[in-house]
């Protein structure tokens, strides 16, 4: 046995004994020191995958819940950040606690190497067997860590889902209920058509006549407009062309028909009707027209027939020949030739198509405005759609960086927020 002697208090001291603390204490320390950094090395690196898959989770529920489901998106992102705080809290405990077992199980091994003093073989078993345990704690560790991963990835998966299907019957009861509202007013509609349709042609003859009437009066305030009475033979109204010195110039009869067929029977009946009235000149106004004319308007056995949307245009042309009729007579005063011939004139066929003539041009005048209208309807509808999709997408390219960078950290833009009292 080495022995030296201490020249300070003379004590014999064992080298043997000395080197084996010596060697106790530096094994413990650097097995202290080696566990200290393993630890923190683990924490850093669950903290840092932590931090990876909550960046990622958020970045992806950015991408995938957008707009209407915003309000989903929170919830689901802040039902995950408690799931993955109730996890890490858990991790955290438990290396809390495997810290705390392993600081234990050192400090006792301290204990018994300094009650004990075993001899190196000891010594070496014990520290043996601390690794062992600390490999064993680093692989528990590891399949919590695992196992926190794999339960975090199942919760994302399971919120995705239930979101996604909240936001699917979210939609398709939106949906429903948009295409249960257009049904509903389609049916309305159908019924208020179906109603209007079957009331009395009657009435719906009454309800013309009163606007010929009103837009003879209005179009010819110089002229008598006289609806014949119900009940009594004749035509609907009795039409006295005046000049503006107040002389009557002729009478226009109109006969209004309200019915889906045409009648020929109507022609002969409004010719004695115009005879006993003592009037000028015959009209006919029907939507349905007799098989042999081609245009809204014509002169068929006497009498004129015209579509009711042309009925001002031929007053217009009628009253005008009869004021001229008038003034011609007026000037050939006791002449009875003329008068008959200009008489003849109006209503002969040469006249007829002059008049005709003059309700073609009227006709493709409007055919024409109309056909211009529709075009700049059309260009103008084009370009609405243009200047809405130019919205649409700058609005989703500011929703989309106010999603990856925050929306408080770019500056509100004008026509793409709501005001107050707006939401």
């Amino acid at each position: 046995m080495n022995t030296i002697t201490c020249t300070k208090c003379g004590e014999t001291i064992e080298i043997d004994k000395a080197l084996e603390g010596q060697i106790e204490a530096r094994v413990l320390a650097a097995e202290r020191h080696k566990h200290d950094e393993e630890v923190a090395k683990m924490r850093a690196e669950q903290e840092a995958t932590i931090a990876k898959e909550r960046a990622a989770a958020s970045e992806l529920a950015n991408k995938q819940l957008a707009g209407e489901k915003e309000l989903l998106r929170k919830q689901a992102e802040a039902d995950l950040e408690l799931e993955k705080k109730k996890i890490i809290q858990d991790a955290e405990n438990q290396q809390r606690r495997a810290s705390q077992e392993q600081e234990a199980l050192i400090k006792r091994l301290q204990d018994d190497a300094d009650s004990a003093k075993e001899d190196n073989k000891k010594l070496r078993e014990d520290l043996s067997k601390l690794m062992d345990e600390l490999r064993a704690s680093q692989k528990a560790r590891d399949n919590a860590e695992l196992e926190a991963k794999k339960k975090m990835a199942e919760e994302e998966a399971k919120i995705r889902d239930e979101v996604q299907k909240t936001a699917d019957e979210k939609q398709r009861l939106n949906l429903a209920a948009k295409e249960k509202t257009i049904t509903d007013l389609q049916k309305a509609l159908d019924d208020a058509q179906r109603k209007a349709a079957q009331g009395s042609q009657q009435l719906q003859g009454e309800i013309l006549e009163l606007d010929l009437e009103e837009a003879l009066a209005q179009n010819f305030r110089d002229d008598e407009i006289s609806p014949i009475a119900k009940g009594v033979n004749g035509a609907d109204i009795s039409h006295t062309v005046k000049s503006q010195s107040g002389i009557e110039c002729g009478v226009i009869l109109w006969e209004i028909k309200r019915t889906k067929n045409w009648t020929d029977s109507w022609i002969p009946k409004l010719k004695g009707d115009l005879r006993s009235a003592k009037a000028n000149i015959p009209v006919i106004i029907s939507e349905v027209l007799p098989k042999q004319l081609e245009s809204d308007m014509g002169y068929v056995d006497g009498v004129w027939v015209v579509k009711p949307k042309l009925a001002i245009i031929l007053a217009t042309l009628l009253r005008k020949n009869l004021l001229d009729i008038k003034r011609q007579e007026v000037r050939a005063a006791n002449q009875d030739e003329n008068a008959a011939a200009l008489y003849t004139f109006v209503t002969s066929h040469e006249f007829s198509q002059q008049i005709e003539s003059m309700v073609e041009t009227y006709q493709e005048m409007t055919a024409q405005v109309t056909k211009e209208r529709v075009a700049y309807e059309k260009l103008w509808a084009q370009r609405d759609k243009q200047a809405q999709k130019l919205l649409l997408s700058t609005a989703n390219i500011v929703g989309s960086m106010q999603g990856h960078i925050g929306a408080s950290s770019m500056p509100k833009i004008k026509g793409l927020e709501l005001g107050e009292g707006e939401l």
